[in-house]
């Protein structure tokens, strides 16, 4: 028999115990979700620190217990008053928006119950609070599916990932033991047995040797549960690649059937088994995989480089520019893309990231029944107030484009999450998507979106029907046509915005209206 997840099949003969499984309840729509921005999770850091700060506080009272207060901060690594950019930098990095989301779903309300019984109810009623504003269970299990999007997106390894191993960039952190199972626990209640299977072996080996007895007491121990997660997820995983006909469903009922009817020594010799062929293991594991959408190329850089392209410094458009001309960069000329740099400044995005405050999350789809969970996009507001920043941007439009649209209209202002995309779609009206106020003043002529920040790595605009992506660069604005001169739609203006790898992306977008430019832009001979 050939070692690795052949070696699995053995468990088909350990007997059939049916065991039944639950699924929690998703919560509505309508909670904090944390994960989907930077902003979200620095409001979520600001909880965890909080919770530490007052246990620190509580430290005379704890007298014996103070063993359990050192035992908590080291849990969480954390590095009480850090300034402002340092937490910026610290959750944009997606492993540790990741960690972060765990510890505070699953941890922090075991640690508040540890506490609140050696504190008392009264003194602990601070703690009681800041325990309300943990993140859900729907919340978590959207951060793990953002770092699967990351790893599938730009071909990343699950290894590399865990050890924080970016693209080509190392960085100093990786995921814990606990944070390795819970995403195979999330990617296993994905029915993604591959992933499952890929996490939990990681977890397998960067189990500690000898258990904390008060953080096991605490927070439980999760060796007494994943093991056997793990069998059956490489079971499944494995069935699905000796025995093509067999469904998932089928692959999975004789996988739990088998591991639950296995005594603890056939699990330990199976995971002794799996641990000296793990290099087959791995092998297996990464055998299967999906070629890259043409979205997912782009997102990684790929497309063949545009032609006779040109940058030049652009005076035309208004009697303004004849004194400062603006740089202007031709991205493509059919359809017409085009970037302008240096044309947001830093006193501009200081105006405008006072608006994140009322940030809500948004969606990319609308609700259909008003009874499905949909994926965020980003966290979003409508910069509506009158301003001296908004007018000054609305003139720099103006200059830009040469086209009319009313001072009154808002601008989007957006924050992006851990892993969070914006899957291909059109900004005109399309696939039952109306556009906002499209009945007075005509359907999206035009796009802008200004870049208010750099991004380190991810986060670019992708155009997949014309082969162009933009990376992120701060200052700078892009431009594209939505519609043709007489109104009809463009299909090539199709686009998406990639998933962050590492960093935080805010961006400023502004649509321009068909009906206003009836005298600026007529239709073409």
């Amino acid at each position: 028999m050939r070692p690795g997840l052949s070696l699995l099949a053995v468990l088909l003969c350990l007997g059939k115990i049916s065991v039944a499984g639950t699924e929690d309840q998703l919560e509505e729509e309508s909670k904090e979700r944390y994960s989907s921005s930077t902003v979200g999770l620095l409001k979520l850091l600001k909880v965890e620190e909080d919770f530490a700060d007052n246990l620190v506080n509580y430290g005379a009272q704890l007298g014996k217990k103070v063993q359990s207060l050192r035992t908590f901060l080291s849990t969480v690594s954390l590095k009480l008053n850090r300034n402002f950019l340092e937490r910026v930098e610290y959750v944009s990095n997606p492993l540790n928006a990741f960690s972060l989301l765990r510890r505070t779903h699953e941890d922090l309300p075991k640690w508040h119950s540890y506490f609140k019984k050696s504190l008392g109810s009264e003194d602990a009623a601070v703690l009681d609070d800041l325990v309300e504003q943990v993140p859900s269970k729907l919340d978590l299990m959207s951060a793990a599916l953002g770092i699967q999007r990351i790893e599938k997106t730009y071909d990343l390894r699950i290894d590399d990932l865990a050890q924080g191993l970016l693209q080509d960039k190392q960085y100093e952190i990786g995921l814990s033991f606990r944070d390795l199972v819970a995403l195979g626990r999330l990617m296993f209640e994905q029915r993604d047995y591959q992933a499952a299977g890929k996490w939990y072996r990681l977890a397998c080996k960067r189990e500690p040797d000898e258990q904390d007895d008060l953080i096991n007491e605490v927070l439980g121990n999760p060796s007494e549960h994943f093991h056997r997660q793990y069998i059956k997820a490489l079971f499944t995983y494995g069935t699905s690649l000796t025995d093509p006909s067999k469904s998932t469903g089928e692959a999975f009922f004789a996988a739990e059937n088998s591991v639950a009817s296995a005594t603890q020594d056939n699990i330990t010799s199976i995971l002794s088994s799996l641990k000296e062929n793990d290099a087959e293991v791995e092998r297996e594991l990464y055998q299967k995989k999906t070629p890259p959408s043409i979205f997912e190329i782009g997102c990684r850089g790929q497309y063949r480089p545009k032609q006779k392209l040109v940058c030049r410094y652009k005076f035309g458009t208004t009697p303004f520019l004849r004194l400062a001309p603006l740089k202007f960069e031709e991205i493509s000329l059919d359809p017409y893309i085009a970037m302008h740099h240096e044309v947001l400044y830093d006193s501009d995005t200081r105006g405008f990231r006072e608006q994140s405050v009322n940030m809500m999350n948004g969606y990319a789809d609308h609700r259909e029944d008003g009874t499905e969970i949909r994926e965020t996009v980003a966290r979003l507001s409508w910069w509506t107030n009158i301003s001296k920043t908004r007018e000054r941007i609305n003139q720099r439009i103006k200059d830009m484009t040469g086209l009319n649209f009313s001072k009154t209209e808002k601008i989007q202002v957006a924050n992006y999450g851990v892993g969070t995309y914006f899957k291909p779609h059109f900004d005109y009206t399309a696939e039952g998507f109306e556009t906002p106020d499209a009945a007075e003043l005509g359907d999206r002529l035009a796009s802008i979106i200004f870049y208010a920040s750099d991004v380190p790595q991810g986060g670019a605009t992708v155009f997949p029907k014309i082969n162009v992506t933009v990376f992120p660069r701060k200052g700078s604005s892009l431009f594209w046509f939505n519609l043709f001169d007489d109104g009809r739609p463009d299909i090539r203006s199709q686009h998406s915005v990639c998933p962050v790898i590492n960093g935080d992306r805010w961006t400023l977008t502004k649509w321009i209206h068909l009906f206003p430019q009836m005298f600026t832009r007529p239709c073409a001979a």
